[in-house]
């Protein structure tokens, strides 16, 4: 029945949103499976983690009555691996004390706990280099708490009015708050801000001399809650609050036009509520093999909660990984979004974050002025903060390696998709088609991912070429 098991776990995957009825598989024949009530669950192996975070994961409970192809013991085994504290799950009925009973074993082997979240490093025309690290313990005392931070720090950039940037993240999460199914987060920021803006020269220039720097700092703190709505689906709710301080220079371009800094003058509010929602059915949570994960966010901002700004931000992405039959494995990816009315300048979507061969932004910070590539001639290299933002590609998947002591899987990709970016007057004012008028470029990457005891590492040729000015 293994086969069967898998084929209807690949059908509650593709279902999307959709909430399937867990009832159990009927065997070959027509015939119904026996039953076994679950008489109780043991878990082994964990030496960090508590019973109770792995048995409040679990899709089955004690004093149920199953069979034993039942759907929910193989969702179960993805719900326990997504808690991330685990690179193995492993699960099996033992008999129980009575004749139709069986106790429920469940057998996983963790993961280091302490590791290495992000580390930063680079260089750019820009800025000469930047560094810093993100280091988190993901179970703190065994009850699935996860403390995080994070800094980073550039040196002073070549470009006019320019300063040495910083930024400093703290959070603290929790899946499961007591025993129910509710968990909370709280965040704090504090960042120093330089940001470039094209004053001069060709859109395909990224000479730090064309460019005009904007200082700002950000100071603030997030506060949210998340809670199950159906089976591998969870809502969240955030508020953010943000003090910022800019001073806002009356300078031009050297066309006359004023630059257009994207923040107010002084200091400024920034109030926002998030409503998200996300759906996770990937067989791993680090390097899947199978089904998919779904993020949807919208973002409000307004007077009403305190804030300076008046926007509404909607998010979406959505990737899906489906083995093929020599082993490897495909997976579809789509992002993008779409932003109404006047936001901060960091709140847009930036050209970094969704094209892999430019630098995407470190904690909110950007360090590099150089441009979309511009592959297609569509004038996409004049894009930098944007209302509209939209990204469709592929990937192809070699598996490497599984169940090592040190690293625990590895895996060899190639990517490459088509971005666009742009903003709602330069879609309305215009003299060619729709499709026309849209910027698009490519992007590409390859590389190796290693999920190993200290962290997850990406080795990429696109953080290579992003450095190139070309």
């Amino acid at each position: 029945m293994l086969t069967l098991k898998r084929l209807v776990a690949g059908v509650v995957v593709l279902c999307g949103l959709l909430q399937l009825d867990a009832g159990a598989a009927e065997p070959e024949g027509g015939e119904a499976a026996p039953t076994y009530l679950i008489e109780a669950i043991h878990i082994r192996g964990n030496s960090k983690t508590k019973d109770s975070v792995i048995i409040k994961a679990l899709q089955v409970s004690a004093g149920e009555r199953l069979s034993v192809d039942d759907i929910r013991f193989e969702l179960s085994r993805f719900r326990v691996l997504s808690l991330g504290y685990f690179s193995e799950v492993r699960m099996r009925l033992e008999k129980g004390s009575r004749r139709g009973q069986v106790i429920l074993v469940v057998h996983v082997s963790e993961r280091g706990t302490i590791i290495l979240t992000e580390v930063f490093f680079g260089s750019s025309e820009a800025t000469s280099a930047w560094g810093g690290l993100g280091v988190a313990e993901r179970n703190f005392l065994g009850y699935g708490i996860n403390v995080d931070g994070a800094f980073v720090l550039g040196a002073d950039p070549e470009v006019q009015s320019g300063a040495v940037q910083q930024a400093y993240r703290l959070r603290v999460s929790t899946r499961q708050l007591g025993s129910g199914a509710l968990s909370v987060n709280a965040g704090f920021l504090y960042l120093e801000g330089s940001e470039f803006f094209r004053q001069s020269g060709t859109e395909s220039s990224s000479d730090p001399d064309d460019f005009y720097s904007l200082r700002y700092r950000r100071v603030g703190g997030t506060l949210g809650v998340g809670f199950d709505i159906a089976r591998f689906t969870r809502m969240y709710v955030e508020y953010r609050g943000e003090r910022i301080d800019s001073n806002v220079p009356v300078t031009a371009t050297e066309t006359g036009a004023p630059i257009d800094f994207g923040i107010r003058d002084g200091t400024s509010v920034l109030s926002t509520i998030m409503l998200g929602l996300e759906r996770d059915t990937r067989s791993d949570p680090v390097l899947p093999q199978r089904g998919g994960l779904l993020s949807v966010s919208a973002l409000f901002s307004t007077g009403v909660v305190g804030s300076t700004y008046d926007f509404v931000k909607l998010s979406a992405s959505y990737e899906h990984f489906f083995p093929v039959s020599w082993g490897h494995i495909i997976a579809l990816q789509s992002a993008g979004g779409m932003l109404f009315g006047q936001a901060p300048f960091f709140e847009k979507f930036f050209i970094g974050d969704f094209n892999d061969l430019v630098p995407s932004r470190v904690l909110g910070l950007n360090f590099s002025t150089l441009p979309s590539r511009d592959i297609f001639g569509t004038s996409i290299d004049s894009k930098r903060y944007e209302e509209i933002a939209l990204r469709l590609g592929v990937e192809y998947i070699i598996p490497w390696f599984r169940g090592g002591k040190y690293a625990y899987g590895g895996d060899f990709f190639f990517n490459v998709g088509l971005i666009a970016l742009t903003s709602r007057d330069e879609l309305r004012v215009r003299d060619r088609s729709l499709a026309e008028s849209i910027p698009v470029d490519m992007t590409i990457d390859a590389g190796l991912r290693l999920d190993t005891f200290i962290g997850i590492f990406r080795f990429s040729i696109g953080n290579f070429l992003g450095r190139i000015p070309f």
